[in-house]
């Protein structure tokens, strides 16, 4: 794998000291005998010696304590050594990497285009080591004998070489890939004591989203830590209770963070030409994009996830907009127009869910006339209730709908229409207020014809059919405003109107020009 030419300074630095799993007792094999344990009955003191019902322990437990320590000196990291360059924040980083794991030092291996491994960054060595025979092993004893095709193999996340010191002490040595083949990068774990409890595939996972998190995080350990557990969910599917709710704490500080931005609906007819509606979208106030992961992070750990984020947002978009009107003057009941906000169908058959709705509308924040709820097409109606498998989920769903509408007169829409779930079924029987076309619709050959259906399908509702808004629509897409309007289009929303923003406001006379002329004006 070619040899280390590299200088390390030896550096004396405290490894923290890590709690390894306890050894399991051995328990006695007896043959079962026939007992009725009715005829056993406890006397005495007996009641008060019987100990703890306690769950079988996750054997991501033991890990629990490494994660904490790396996070915390990351944390310490962060707050002490702001403004250093990478490659010294990456010298660091390994330090961390090599004190958590009371290892001897800690290397990354790259790959050329010749494809020789050379040695881009390292930590400093523990104490009390040869340095000149600590070099001459791994030249000779391990590099040697560790072929890339086994530590590429994607059925584990690293592999580990034993060797033994002048002392007679076996160590391990690891090999745990960061990026595959063929711009290849190892992270090499030199030195752990061959009884750790951290020769695991599972180590390897912990090491690898650590390392990789803070190369793209490298001011928020937060960040580090949601990622590391959101990579052991993917890969191991639960993790350990602890885990568990250290996920939903980080998750619920991150979600707090987070702001909402407004986006306008346009009534399209060039004599009737005005903001209809508007959307609330979640922004991350660092950034000013949406914040995805914790889209991802909510869809991947589930109701409890989801709910958190629906109702955090709810709140927060009704009070943001309540605001903007003010900021606006637009507080005359005839000014204010309706305010969308999504939600993922897991929420609205929750009671937590609509509690929150029910305290939104009653603490006045919007009238029940101007919220509309969007359920996004590309997320699956809930198959389960309470743990028990629904025989009908667009029956159940609906009939949750129905309470919505019939206890607190909330309207509903239909979001990304054509690129989810059973999208003609659910419309047909949800029969909501409005209907949302994804932008990607407009991007197929037979566009029009997919908005004419829908048009259609709707209309068959006679007493009360939906609005049909065409998404995403800006000055790159494929039909113009005019073709739009031409083929029955009333409503559209998308950058050609306006980008988000956290104010609500009406078309500037500018504005309106533009988009009337656009409208009427055929394009070459």
């Amino acid at each position: 794998m070619g040899d280390l030419n590299a200088s390390f300074d030896i550096v004396d630095n405290q490894t923290n000291n890590i709690t390894t799993e306890s050894e399991l007792e051995d328990i006695p094999n007896h043959h079962s005998q026939n007992i009725n344990l009715g005829t056993i009955k406890p006397s005495g003191d007996l009641y008060h010696l019987q100990p703890p019902i306690s769950q079988l322990r996750n054997f991501l437990e033991p890990y629990e304590s490494l994660i904490k320590n790396l996070i915390q000196q990351f944390t310490n990291l962060v707050k002490e050594r702001l403004t250093v360059d990478y490659q010294t924040i990456n010298h660091y980083i390994l330090n961390i990497i090599r004190q958590t794991s009371e290892a001897d030092l800690v290397f990354i291996l790259g790959s050329d285009r010749a494809d020789n491994l050379y040695i881009k960054s390292h930590s400093n060595l523990g104490q009390d080591i040869d340095q000149n025979f600590y070099f001459n092993t791994l030249n000779t004893h391990i590099l040697p004998t560790v072929s890339q095709v086994a530590i590429f193999n994607p059925a584990y996340h690293g592999i580990y070489r034993l060797h033994e010191d002048t002392n007679g002490e076996r160590k391990a040595f690891v090999f745990i890939p960061l990026k595959g083949l063929p711009q290849a990068e190892v992270i090499v774990v030199c030195g752990i004591p061959q009884d750790s409890y951290l020769l695991g595939d599972i180590y390897g996972r912990i090491l690898s989203s650590f390392y990789q998190a803070v190369q793209k995080f490298s001011h928020s350990p937060a960040l580090v830590e949601a990622v590391i557990l959101d990579d052991l969910k993917k890969d191991f599917g639960f993790i350990a209770a602890h885990l568990y709710e250290r996920r939903f704490q980080l998750f619920c500080d991150r979600l707090q963070k987070m702001i909402v931005y407004f986006e306008p609906v346009l009534h399209l007819d060039p004599d009737e030409l005005f903001i209809s509606s508007w959307e609330a979208l979640a922004r991350d106030p660092d950034t000013l994009t949406a914040p995805v992961d914790l889209f991802q992070a909510a869809e991947m750990w589930g109701t409890r996830f989801i709910v958190e984020l629906d109702q955090y947002f709810l709140r927060t978009a009704t009070s943001s907009y309540q605001e903007a009107r003010k900021q606006s003057k637009q507080n005359r009941s005839k000014d204010i127009v309706p305010l969308s906000v999504n939600v993922y169908p897991e929420s609205l058959i929750r009671t937590a869910y609509f509690e929150t709705v029910r305290q939104v509308l009653q603490e006045k924040t919007i009238t029940s006339r101007n919220l509309i709820l969007e359920i996004s097409e590309k997320t699956e109606l809930p198959q389960f209730n309470e743990g028990v498998q629904l025989k009908s989920p667009l029956t159940f769903f609906k009939k949750k709908l129905l309470e919505y509408v019939s206890q607190l007169q909330i309207r509903f829409a239909i979001d990304d229409f054509g690129v989810g779930y059973a999208s003609v079924t659910r419309l047909a029987g949800l029969n909501p207020s409005h209907v949302k076309i994804d932008r990607n619709i407009l991007y197929h050959q037979p566009s029009d014809i997919i908005i004419r259906f829908v048009h259609e399908l709707v209309s068959a509702n006679n007493l009360n059919p939906s609005n049909v808004i065409v998404e995403g629509v800006d000055e790159t897409t494929p039909m113009s405003l005019y073709h739009l309007h031409k083929i029955g289009v009333k409503y559209i929303q998308g950058h050609i109107v306006a980008k988000p923003s956290p104010d609500i406001y009406r078309l500037s006379k500018e504005k309106y020009d533009d988009l009337r002329r656009l409208i009427l004006e055929k394009p070459h």
